[in-house]
């Protein structure tokens, strides 16, 4: 049965699953506030991000156009308040840590990222309330429910879902061979993000094609959990040079301690991204995609 299943089957479990997650998550953020609802409904709207862009030769190309910003914008808003949430438990972890006489002051800081945060937060649920949001699930529904794909869809999924996740691996592969022996900040965050695509699309493929699928994906997401370490790292080291600066001279001595707790992770990271990536981009796990 599986070996039969069509590439459109595979599309329409996805956005099924994605669209699914999403809106059981958007009930759950109206009602409480728990960071991981955030996660969950912007790991979704990545997803069905993903799926527009791995599953493009065969979505109708005007309807992949219309809903393509829609996501992104919601996406966008899910980030702000995801992302000041795992700020906030990080520094929250690094403020224990820091010298006792400062440990005051250290609350005094990341309370100020609260604040911060639940600003994104109220935006966030204005988003949820307005029409162009309640517009967009009504096209996600619908979608979810008869995919806009064209004829090309019926293909069979164990031969056209190789050669979609080879695009993304390939994508990959480009841009870890154009780094310089020491990347930047933001050149990594690049091949985090495509690391990311390659994930969701090996993810998609493992439905269909197995073992092979699943190995990648597994070894994707550990690449893309140590890039996305170094990412978060970077981020609050750029949010506590900034607090510091706007604050009471105390706050100086805290972000120099966090700073410098920041560092060490940065130098971790860095230090056991790279053998990932050559696993990811070896031929041991992308002979399937051949």
């Amino acid at each position: 049965m599986t070996r039969s299943k069509t590439l459109r089957a595979v599309i329409k479990a996805s956005l099924d699953a994605n669209v699914t997650r999403l809106l059981q998550h958007d009930t759950l953020m109206r009602v409480r506030d728990e960071p991981e609802d955030v996660h969950q409904a912007r790991v979704a709207s990545r997803r069905l991000r993903t799926d527009l862009r791995t599953f493009r030769g065969v979505v109708d190309p005007g309807w992949r156009a219309g809903i393509r910003d829609d996501i992104r914008w919601v996406a966008d808003h899910l980030g702000r308040v995801r992302d000041a949430d795992v700020l906030v438990a990080r520094l929250s972890r690094g403020a224990a840590s820091v010298s006792l006489e400062d440990r005051e002051a250290a609350k005094e800081l990341v309370a100020t990222l609260r604040t911060e945060r639940d600003a994104e937060r109220r935006a966030l649920l204005e988003v949820l309330e307005g029409t162009r949001y309640r517009v967009l699930v009504g096209h996600l529904a619908d979608a979810a429910a008869m995919p806009p794909v064209t004829e090309e869809a019926d293909a069979r999924a164990s031969d056209a879902l190789p050669p979609l996740v080879a695009v993304a691996e390939k994508h990959l592969g480009d841009a870890i061979a154009t780094l310089d022996e020491e990347p930047s900040d933001s050149d990594l965050h690049q091949v985090r993000i495509r690391t990311k695509r390659a994930r969701y699309a090996a993810e998609a493929a493992a439905t269909v094609c197995g073992k092979p699928a699943r190995r990648l994906a597994r070894s994707l997401a550990e690449l893309q959990g140590v890039l996305g370490d170094l990412q978060d790292s970077v981020v609050a080291e750029q949010w506590l040079r900034h607090a510091a600066a706007g604050g009471p001279p105390v706050w100086a001595l805290v972000a120099g301690q966090l700073v410098a707790r920041e560092r060490t992770a940065q130098a971790d990271a860095r230090a056991a991204w790279r053998p990932l990536a050559d696993r990811v981009t070896s031929n041991k796990l992308r002979s399937w995609l051949s």
